[in-house]
């Protein structure tokens, strides 16, 4: 029910290699939201954004997510749009899981700053 609504309020002609092999909206959904996020992954205010919006969880390891992070910045920076060290280990801290709240209280009150090869050391011991 929901898939037909999406199909008429959308124009057919827009959507038909896409809608192709869709049978349910959220695949529908999932196929125009990749085919149009690629397009414009490449660009500053994307890059910008998916660092701004990025969280980390429980349920996944740290490591990875601040690695995660780390090619997200390294985008950024290709792209022209400065985004420092300290800046990267700054929103690291700030982006852990709410499971890691003493670990980042401690990192916050270090009075000597940690690299970004520091942090990713520490966050795996």
């Amino acid at each position: 029910m929901l898939l037909k609504r999406l199909l008429y309020g959308l124009k057919l002609c827009l959507i038909t290699p896409i809608y192709a092999g869709a049978k349910l909206a959220k695949e529908l959904w999932n196929s125009l939201n990749k085919k149009y996020q690629a397009e414009y992954a490449d660009t500053k205010k994307f890059i910008v954004g998916k660092m701004l919006d990025y969280k980390m969880v429980d349920r996944k390891s740290v490591v990875a997510q601040a690695e995660e992070l780390t090619v997200i910045f390294n985008k950024c920076n290709e792209e022209k749009v400065g985004v420092s060290e300290e800046f990267q280990v700054a929103a690291i801290i700030q982006k852990l899981p709410r499971s890691w709240e003493d670990f980042q209280a401690d990192l916050k009150l270090k009075r000597t700053e940690l690299n970004l090869e520091q942090l990713l050391t520490q966050l795996r011991i």
